[in-house]
């Protein structure tokens, strides 16, 4: 009788820590795959961040043209001198690129300072080389000359972000 009992108890502390196995296994792969598809949805929303902000950022302060009533121009010469200022460096968060580019008409792909410009195609505000997924938007590039006055350009505000590893 005592040996049967022993047997009994033993089958149950076996079938006890299976159990616990069989759940911690289930958890585990429950687990892995919430934290997949967790990625994906930080990777979605931070996607849509930079999309809604490339949209607004011809709008902002920094940016915007107001010599004239356009609401998607940009001042190229403020951009330039922003470009400067190490005062926004963290302004923009989770913005790993930030740039101005010239669509037309282009300068050899060259990067705006102050000797070059307005002949120059790309002003890069600030860059992180990580895995970058960029977004752009079309705006149109003003700046003054003093020949011409107030003249406009086709340009686009490329924003990227990180992603995550």
């Amino acid at each position: 009788m005592k040996k049967r009992g022993q047997i009994k108890i033993q089958e149950m502390a076996f079938i006890l820590i299976a159990i616990v196995v069989f759940f911690s296994m289930v958890s585990l792969f429950y687990f892995s795959i919430r934290y997949s598809s967790l990625k994906k949805d930080v990777e979605f929303l931070r996607e849509q961040e930079v999309i809604e902000n490339v949209r607004k950022m011809a709008g902002t302060a920094e940016f915007a043209f107001t010599a004239k009533d356009c609401g998607s121009c940009v001042d190229l010469d403020k951009v330039l001198m922003l470009k400067e200022r190490t005062s926004y460096k963290g302004f923009w968060k989770n913005i790993a690129l930030l740039q101005i580019a010239r669509v037309y008409p282009t300068y050899e792909n060259k990067e705006c300072t102050r000797q070059n410009y307005p002949n120059c195609d790309t002003i890069t505000l600030f860059e992180e080389n990580k895995g970058l997924v960029g977004h752009k938007a079309f705006v149109a590039l003003c700046r003054y000359e003093k020949t011409e006055g107030y003249k406009c350009e086709l340009g686009k505000i490329i924003m990227s972000f990180e992603t995550v590893e």
